[in-house]
């Protein structure tokens, strides 16, 4: 007699090897972007699509009817063979890798045995599980891969394209890095964001399927854009969160991005802290010293459950607010500076969710 887990894992395989087009979004950072637009594009072509993406807020799409996904609190793994057994079959499937440690990864990238891996970038974060330094975490990355596969990365760092290359050739995996190309994409400045877009379409091309136009490109870019930049408040000020970036190779190029757009280059930054993030609020300590060393700050504003160990270990002087502070008393102290203010850190709390609704409340539009 089959086990049933056993039969089920044979049936989601036979299920993946009818699907012509399959991808694995992997990475650190901006996978459910990368995984949104793939799946629109795909759309926009005729094909059928499955597309997953995971983090706070889950969604399955068939095609472009996206339906939540209900948890309980706890990512599995076979969540998404679940999902797609509903939708199949389908011309392709785009994944979201929700791994967070190698043995996960790897599983994640293996369930849909994918014809391409994007591996969007390298960011310290996760490093509880993944490493310490850039190199430990791409080191990870490469042996995760399924064999067989494309790899793309969507990094901006050379040094990284680098090391990722000399390892995948060692592994016999064919790699590719999304990089401008103005011969065939048009003018085009590598800005924030934009190896996003690129990794689209260096997908596209992996898979045998015309690019996307340079238009197009551009457009995915300014989308990104007007997401992530400044929000004008009613009666004055503005304010970006960054907090929803977590790491701070990502957190420091979107600062750089918005301050682009200012007549000034100092931000107020207010970064929240989580007893459970400790690896990451250490390399918001580094950064955080480093903004105030290049006079990019003044003082910080810190919340959480490390606030205290962030006073002890920056070199600017720390403004702490406890979890049962008023939130609208907050924005407001941290308005009244007169500069832009950037929040980093962490975003999941329920004083950040109040504080995004506060902010939400007082945008203009």
């Amino acid at each position: 007699m089959i086990h049933r887990t056993v039969l089920r894992g044979r049936e989601h395989f036979e299920r993946v090897e009818q699907t012509p087009y399959r991808i694995t979004v992997t990475g650190i950072r901006g996978k459910s972007t990368v995984v949104r637009w793939l799946n629109e594009t795909l759309v926009e072509r005729g094909y059928e699509t499955y597309a997953k993406v995971t983090g706070n807020r889950p969604v399955s799409y068939h095609n472009l009817d996206g339906t939540p996904i209900e948890r309980d609190g706890t990512t599995r793994l076979y969540e998404n063979a679940t999902e797609f057994r509903e939708y199949h079959p389908v011309d392709a499937a785009v994944v979201e890798n929700q791994g967070i440690r190698e043995y996960t990864t790897r599983l994640a990238n293996e369930l849909f045995d994918p014809h391409v891996v994007i591996l969007l970038n390298i960011r310290r974060d996760h490093q509880s599980t993944l490493g310490e330094e850039l190199d430990d975490i791409a080191r990870v990355f490469t042996r995760v891969m399924p064999e067989g596969t494309v790899v793309i990365s969507g990094d901006r760092n050379e040094a990284i394209n680098a090391y990722l290359r000399q390892e995948f050739e060692k592994t016999g995996h064919e790699f590719r890095v999304a990089a401008p190309n103005q011969e065939s994409q048009g003018p085009f400045v590598d800005v924030f964001g934009a190896r996003s877009a690129l990794v689209v379409d260096e997908t596209l091309r992996a898979l045998g399927m015309d690019p996307l136009e340079p238009r197009q490109i551009q457009d995915y870019i300014d989308s990104l854009h007007r997401e992530w930049g400044w929000q004008r408040l009613e009666g004055g000020g503005l304010i970006a969160n960054g907090a929803m970036m977590n790491d701070i190779e990502s957190t420091e190029l979107l600062r750089q991005f918005l301050v682009e757009r200012l007549d000034q280059n100092i931000v107020t930054p207010f970064i929240y802290t989580r007893r459970d993030r400790a690896g990451r609020t250490a390399a918001f300590v580094h950064y955080l010293n480093w903004l105030h060393a290049n006079d990019l700050i003044t003082q910080i504003h810190a919340a959480g459950t490390q606030d205290r160990l962030l006073e002890r270990r920056v070199h600017a002087d720390v403004v702490r607010y406890g979890e049962g502070e008023d939130v609208g008393a907050v924005l407001d102290a941290l308005l009244d500076e007169g500069r832009p203010v950037y929040m980093m850190g962490n975003t999941v709390a329920e004083f950040m969710r109040k504080l995004t609704t506060e902010i939400d409340s007082r945008a203009l539009e």
